[in-house]
C-alpha cells in the first residue's frame, strides 16, 4: 500500500473513532427526550381528568359536602391542627380548596402537580412537593386564607382549562 492509501485508511479510522462519541451522545439524548415526553404526556393526561373531576364537584354534591363538614368538625383537633381532607383543604377563615394532587417521581422533571378550585370558583395550580396524601403539609398550621395558601405553597391562579397549569411554580427561582 502506498503512502496515500495508508493516509486514507488512517483518516477513515479517525472519522470512525470521532463518530462513536457523537452517536453515543445522540442515543443518550434521544432516550432522555423519550422518557421526558412520556412523563409530560402522563402528567397532561392526568391534568385533563383531574380538572374534569374537580369541575364536577360542588357544594350540592353529598359526598363533597360530607367531607367538608368532616374537615370542619375535626378542625383544631389532634396534635396538629386538622385542615386537610382527601379532597379539601380548609383555611381558618372557612375558605376552602377542592383539590387533586399528583405526586411525581422525582425524576428530575417537574412531575408534581396540584390542582384546586377555590370556594369562590377560582382555579389554582402548584408544583409544590405536597407528597402523597398531602403529608408534606399536614403538620403545617392551616393558612388563614386562600391568599396565604397561594403565597406559602407557590400556587398560581389559572383559567381551569389550559395547559398553563403544567408550568413550573416550585421551588421558586430567585
Amino acid at each position: 500500500m502506498d503512502a496515500r492509501g495508508q493516509s486514507g485508511a488512517a483518516s477513515r479510522k479517525l472519522v470512525i473513532w470521532l463518530s462513536i462519541p457523537l452517536v453515543l451522545v445522540g442515543m443518550v439524548f434521544g432516550g432522555w427526550s423519550a422518557v421526558r415526553y412520556k412523563h409530560q404526556r402522563a402528567r397532561a393526561d392526568w391534568k385533563t381528568a383531574a380538572l374534569a373531576g374537580l369541575g364536577g364537584l360542588s357544594i350540592t354534591n353529598e359526598d363533597f359536602n360530607r367531607e367538608l363538614e368532616l374537615v370542619r368538625a375535626k378542625r383544631g383537633a389532634g396534635e396538629h391542627q386538622q385542615w386537610t381532607g382527601k379532597r379539601i383543604l380548609l383555611m381558618t377563615n372557612d375558605e376552602y380548596l377542592v383539590y387533586a394532587s399528583r405526586h411525581g417521581f422525582n425524576s428530575g422533571f417537574v412531575d408534581h402537580l396540584f390542582l384546586a378550585r377555590a370556594s369562590d370558583g377560582r382555579w389554582y395550580y402548584s408544583t409544590y412537593h405536597f407528597c402523597n396524601g398531602m403529608v408534606g403539609i399536614m403538620s403545617d398550621d392551616p393558612p388563614g386564607s386562600i391568599a396565604e395558601f397561594v403565597r406559602t405553597y407557590s400556587a398560581r391562579q389559572f383559567d381551569g382549562k389550559s395547559d398553563e397549569c403544567l408550568q413550573h411554580t416550585w421551588p421558586v427561582k430567585e
